[in-house]
């Protein structure tokens, strides 16, 4: 028979669930009729917990099979104890990946860029939503459940992603997380989770404008530019943000490309002649300023509009050659603030004025606004389109 173990304040009718096995007993608190259960590990310390059972048997019949559990778990490598809890672990993951954020992302080095890793904190956001921000430990979360992420994400989270594309990356981020959960032994087994169909190309860019909405568009912005009784600032911020717009249009920049462009970016193309020459120049994206970490060089007729962005700024037109910037201006922000070259446009006012263009556009009847979600990124895609 289990024999008894001398007993404490806070432990009474201590019971030993094998002969001979002191690392494994039951015992009940004072003023409970519930079974506790203690079982000594050989790596990580003591383990107690609730068997919710009165009856000794069923008591008992809980802590064999918590035993052989853990028995099984420690001669797998997998950690036992898992107090901590599924934010826990989603904040131990950012911090490592935290790690590999650089400036210059190399191909195959299994670096990423700092917008890289707000995207997979981001994701890991919405894991959190998709299990009702409870905060478990991870052995309680019903991991089953994650084939069907991505239909939960289209249909019930309450705010679904404009592509499929936006989804698989969400998963991909799940994925990795789940992966570094089982590398730090805290699972062992990695849940599927099924991925959903990608759009066609041009489904993808569902949201670009079309050239009759890009002529009534065109019309709106430079009626809002032209606008009489606004002040000077407004008057400088309208003909900055006009001009971007013209410049991703024909250039297929991204918003966050643009935001970061300084003027050692704007180059001459030496190799163009006659009016191609007059037009057409060359956009250097520096790796750390782009969406994939990669540097790429874009050739745009786009020279007119630097030209006077140059004006707006207030840098003297210096040098035979584009886009005529002196030396000392070269580190400038291209959109930066008025009077500050050396600081950028304002996030607040980049969003202001967009909620400006918005309802100018639609008090002008321009319904695509908001039946193709026209976004910063529109323009990007249009001229991709």
């Amino acid at each position: 028979m289990p024999r008894s173990r001398e007993e404490g304040t806070w432990v009474t009718n201590v019971t030993y669930v094998f002969d001979g096995e002191e690392d494994l007993y039951l015992y009940q608190r004072p003023n409970s009729k519930r079974y506790q259960v203690y079982i000594k590990t050989k790596v990580e310390g003591v383990i107690r917990e609730s068997t919710k059972q009165a009856d000794i048997e069923k008591a008992k019949e809980y802590a064999r099979e918590r035993w052989y559990e853990i028995q099984g778990k420690q001669r797998s490598g997998i950690k036992v104890k898992a107090e901590k809890k599924l934010f826990d672990h989603i904040d131990d993951f950012l911090e490592v990946e935290k790690g590999r954020i650089v400036d210059r992302p190399t191909r195959g080095k299994g670096n990423i860029t700092k917008d890289s890793w707000r995207g997979k904190r981001v994701h890991l956001d919405w894991l959190k939503k998709f299990y009702k921000e409870r905060n478990v430990k991870v052995d309680a979360l019903e991991r089953k459940r994650l084939y069907n992420y991505g239909e939960w994400r289209m249909k019930e989270s309450g705010s679904p992603p404009k592509t499929t594309h936006t989804i698989n990356a969400e998963i991909s981020t799940i994925k990795s997380f789940f992966v570094y959960l089982a590398k730090e032994q805290w699972i062992d087994q990695i849940p599927p989770i099924n991925t959903v169909t990608s759009e066609a190309p041009e489904e993808l860019r569902r949201d670009y404008l079309t050239q009759t909405e890009w002529a009534r568009m065109r019309s709106t912005l430079i009626h809002w530019k032209n606008e009489k009784g606004i002040t000077s600032r407004q008057r400088y911020n309208r003909e900055v943000v006009w001009r971007a717009i013209l410049i991703m249009i024909n250039s297929g920049l991204r918003i966050g490309e643009l935001k970061k462009l300084r003027w050692k970016d704007i180059q001459r193309n030496t190799r163009l002649t006659g009016d191609d020459a007059l037009v057409h120049h060359l956009i250097e994206v520096r790796p750390e300023t782009t969406k994939t970490g990669k540097k790429r060089r874009a050739n745009a007729p786009t020279m007119a509009w630097f030209d006077e962005l140059r004006s707006l700024c207030g840098i003297k037109k210096t040098g035979k050659f584009f886009p005529y910037i002196p030396v000392a201006n070269r580190e400038d922000f291209v959109f930066c603030k008025e009077g500050k070259p050396d600081q950028p446009f304002g996030q607040g006012t980049w969003d202001r004025t967009w909620v400006e263009i918005k309802e100018r556009c639609r008090l002008a009847g321009g319904t695509y606004i908001d039946d193709k979600r026209i976004s910063w990124y529109s323009f990007r895609h249009s001229d991709i389109a």
